[in-house]
């Protein structure tokens, strides 16, 4: 699969009926699932370069940061999961994989309560989060309660 995006300017080409260039940029993303590795198309850069970028952009990842804490405030203000825990401390789930050693998938599966991270990743979980591990424990437990597994 191949995910590639183009930045358009003339409104004819976005909506396909014939009318003066916009003034303002849009952002199209194409994605193709042939087998075959597809030649890109020009002006189009692939979707890991453009994530890739913003990761780059450290005033960019800043609010984001300050994003995640203050949605964490309005949505998870009675909730101790490990997803209230990664946005309290202003992580995406890339960056917590990061601090771990992980992938940032690994973390989707703990999130999306269909993986038990087991004591050693819970321990790692705690540090990377910079809170105990009793905290991180209970915030697993939480969280495979109410999105995966009913097994706990």
């Amino acid at each position: 699969m191949t995910i590639t995006t183009a930045t358009l300017q003339d409104e004819s080409l976005r909506t396909g009926s014939p009318s003066s260039p916009s003034s303002l940029p849009s952002l199209v993303i194409v994605r193709q699932f042939d087998a075959a590795r597809p030649q890109p198309l020009p002006g189009t850069v692939s979707l890991d370069e453009l994530l890739d970028s913003f990761a780059n952009d450290t005033q960019l990842q800043e609010a984001l940061s300050e994003a995640r804490k203050s949605f964490a405030k309005q949505v998870y203000t009675n909730e101790v999961s490990l997803s209230a825990l990664r946005m309290q401390t202003g992580l995406s789930q890339a960056q917590l994989a990061s601090r771990m050693g992980t992938t940032q998938s690994y973390i989707a599966r703990i999130e999306g309560g269909t993986t038990d991270p087991g004591t050693d990743n819970i321990a790692r979980l705690a540090e990377a989060l910079g809170t105990d591990e009793a905290t991180v424990f209970v915030a697993v437990r939480n969280q495979r309660k109410t999105r995966g597994s009913h097994d706990c």
